[in-house]
């Protein structure tokens, strides 16, 4: 009996073992293949990061240097400049300064702006390496005449735009403080045909590479180099300022990464997996004159992230927690066991799911609902009496035809659909739920049921349209801020490049003499006189109209469906009301122009016609004729000339 009983047991501990030798091996083979795959997904997602990260920056970086390009040369070309040489008065002095500050506010990148004379002498800098844009007096200005990029200046001729290496910032023989590495843009600045000066922008490397590098991913690195492989920016400002001050042999890329420099040499752009780390790279094409700005841009990740170090130990973990699973369930009343705490696990699986913080409702096979849960309740507003039995359809859901029948395309295909859905409550609100709609069917293939489930989201939703609308708004006035103006004119360009028939005009605005108004009256009352002409454009335009404001004093008014004759009217029109008006201690001075397929182009026509107002007299409005064969001639109307208050 003993030796039967013996026989049975050896058997069952030979089954038991069985048993889990064979799911051991299974899970084996389970952990390997999937920590394969979180490897295999992980360099995907490196290199999908990496070839967005670069398109961004290589095509941020462009951008920037286009924008470099024009403001110098616009600088070295405008009215105020000019005026300066002419007559280098004190008021034509702090115009040109006044113009230098603005620049450099509006642009982080630019961290010093200057005039310098033909003799090497600073006649006006900003400084731009703090938090505010810093006017330097003149006492403080230097003379750099003996500096080699002042020497390389004078070699350039009218109209050129010539670049000097990065370099450390130097004040007075030391280095400035905070410590910055910058790139210098120089350009010849030429009046009645005889140079006069040079215009002098300083390039901050870190904030350049910050503009760049907008995407901001952890763990990615953004170096760029020079065409020898030396470190020109990194977005580890200390390791780009250690480069330049100790100058460091054996530093270069060439030296410390053969392969990947030799990599580089050979191909437009391409990738690199070396010591645990994956490295892609591209060759810029900045032109001749930016070329020392860099040659290649690398970015670079680790293999392994933190995230995936936690999936691989999870993995593990699992794995053997699934073996001490089988063993014990093998251990104890295997099959019996094993059906009851699943059956009981799954039961509570489902009470939990029910009556948890997710939305849960079941609906027959023609979208009836069968059963709700509290959440569902709390978001349609309606009680669970007034919603059983109720269609899908009646409960003020934002689905067309057209997204039903593919929700019901999708559910035929894969028994699975997800997605978001906007609905409105009994009150009238509008809410949004990340939903998941699941078909249950019979042993036969029939549906039974739809089970949905969903989160609501509509908090989340509300809070991001607020930072949208905080993000484009000027917080003075209230109006749309530049970033939200210079997309929406980018839009009316493609509208008039698609549509040869469609009109469209950009109207310039400035409050005539509003540095008086501060000077006289304090900045209090510059920023009063700013929110009523800001509160005056918002209610006298139309509700397609974008009022922005673009700079200090000065507003814009894009006018969609709108001619250049209708434009000009509608200006003029402001204009005199302002003029009429005793609520309003200033007068305005308007350029209008149409929009075509060039924003910048519109934006700059514009602003030349509202300089010609200015010098015209202020206090009117003028409209740049591109008819004529000069981009400065202009003609001005007889309905916009106003007399000067």
């Amino acid at each position: 009996m003993q030796q039967t009983q013996r026989r049975k047991n050896i058997r069952v501990f030979k089954l038991i073992f069985s048993v889990i030798l064979m799911f051991s091996i299974s899970v084996g083979f389970y952990i390997f293949n999937q920590y394969q795959k979180i490897e295999n997904d992980e360099m995907k997602r490196i290199n999908d990061k990496h070839s967005q990260r670069l398109t961004f920056s290589t095509d941020k970086l462009a951008a920037v240097i286009e924008g470099v390009d024009d403001i110098i040369k616009k600088l070295t070309t405008s009215p105020q400049i000019m005026k300066f040489t002419e007559q280098p008065s004190q008021s034509s002095r702090d115009t040109l300064e006044n113009m230098f500050y603005f620049v450099a506010k509006n642009e982080a990148i630019y961290s010093q702006i200057r005039y310098i004379n033909n003799d090497g002498i600073e006649l006006i800098r900003v400084n731009n390496l703090g938090v505010q844009p810093l006017r330097v007096p003149t006492a403080q200005l230097q003379n750099k005449s003996q500096r080699p990029y002042f020497v390389y200046a004078k070699q350039l001729k009218q109209g050129e735009v010539g670049t000097w290496p990065v370099d450390l910032e130097i004040e007075n023989g030391e280095l400035s403080q905070p410590i910055q590495a910058s790139m210098r843009i120089i350009s010849p600045v030429y009046h009645q045909q005889k140079r006069q000066g040079f215009m002098v922008i300083n390039l901050s490397i870190s904030n350049m590479l910050s503009a760049i590098d907008g995407l901001h991913q952890d763990n990615v690195v953004t170096k760029i180099f020079e065409h020898q492989g030396h470190l020109l920016a990194s977005d580890q400002p200390n390791e780009t300022l250690d480069n330049l001050l100790h100058n460091k042999a054996g530093s270069s890329l060439a030296e410390l990464m053969p392969n990947l420099w030799k990599q580089i040499q050979s191909s437009e752009n391409g990738r690199l997996t070396q010591d645990d780390a994956v490295y892609s790279y591209a060759r810029l094409s900045l032109g001749e004159a930016y070329s020392p700005l860099g040659q290649y841009i690398v970015i670079s990740s680790p293999t392994d992230s933190p995230y995936v170090q936690q999936q691989k130990q999870h993995l593990l973990v699992n794995g053997l927690l699934i073996l001490l699973l089988i063993a014990g369930i093998c251990g104890y009343i295997f099959k019996l066991y094993n059906q009851h705490e699943n059956e009981l696990a799954n039961s509570q699986l489902i009470e939990a799911a029910f009556n948890g913080v997710a939305g849960v409702i079941i609906t027959n096979p023609q979208f009836a609902l069968i059963k709700v849960n509290q959440e569902f309740v709390r978001v349609s507003g309606y009680t669970q009496k007034q919603l059983l039995n109720k269609s899908l359809y009646q409960l003020n859901l934002s689905l067309n035809e057209h997204q039903v029948a593919a929700i019901k395309i999708q559910l035929e295909k894969d028994d699975l659909w997800k997605g978001e859905i906007v609905g409105h409550n009994k009150s009238g609100l509008q809410y949004t739920l990340i939903t998941r709609i699941q078909t249950l069917k019979n042993n036969i293939g029939q549906v039974k049921k739809y089970v949905i489930t969903f989160i609501d989201i509509t908090q989340r939703k509300l809070l991001e349209e607020e930072l949208r609308n905080q993000s484009e708004s000027d917080p003075l006035t209230g109006v749309w801020n530049r970033r939200k103006f210079d997309k929406e004119l980018d839009n009316l360009t493609v509208y008039t490049k698609r549509y040869p028939d469609y009109q469209a005009c950009l109207g310039i605005i400035d409050i005539d003499h509003f540095k008086v108004i501060n000077d006289k009256h304090g900045h209090d009352a510059g920023d009063v006189a700013l929110q009523k002409l800001a509160h005056f454009l918002n209610q006298q335009c139309r509700e397609t109209d974008i009022v922005a404001r673009i700079g200090g004093e000065e507003f814009a008014v894009l006018m969609p469906h709108t001619s250049a004759a209708q434009a000009e009217a509608v200006l003029n029109r402001l204009c005199r009301i302002i003029d009429a008006n005793s609520q309003f201690p200033f007068t305005i001075s308007g350029g209008v122009t149409k929009v075509k397929d060039d924003a910048t182009l519109a934006y700059k026509h514009a602003d030349i016609a509202m300089y010609r107002a200015k010098k015209a007299g202020r206090n009117q409005v003028i409209q740049y004729d591109a008819t004529t064969t000069s981009n400065t001639q202009i003609r001005m109307t007889s309905s916009s000339k106003l007399s000067v208050v």
